[in-house]
C-alpha cells in the first residue's frame, strides 16, 4: 500500500508541477501584456506550485475519504474471517 501511496504522490507532484506551469503561461497569453513577462519570478513560479499541489492533495483526500472508509470495512470483515479459519 505505500508503494502505491509513494507512485500517487509522485504522480500528484508531477502534475502540480506541470499545471503550475501551465497556469502561469495561461496568465501570460490571456491576461497580462507581454511587456509584463520581466515580472515573472522563480518564487511566484514556486507559490504557484505550492498553491496547485496543496489543492490537489486537498481534492484527492476528499475524493479517496470514500474509498479509506471502505477499505477498513473490508479489513474488518477479512479480519473476521481469518479468525474463524
Amino acid at each position: 500500500m505505500k508503494k502505491i501511496f509513494k507512485k500517487k504522490i509522485l504522480a500528484t507532484l508531477i502534475f502540480s508541477l506541470v499545471a503550475s506551469a501551465l497556469l502561469i503561461i495561461h496568465g501570460l497569453y490571456f491576461d497580462l501584456d507581454f511587456s509584463q513577462i520581466q515580472r515573472l519570478t522563480l518564487e511566484g513560479f514556486i507559490l504557484t506550485f505550492i498553491l496547485v499541489s496543496t489543492g490537489l492533495y486537498i481534492l484527492e483526500w476528499i475524493f479517496d475519504i470514500e474509498e479509506y472508509e471502505e477499505v477498513i470495512g473490508i479489513k474488518k470483515r477479512l479480519r473476521r474471517l481469518e479468525k474463524r479459519n
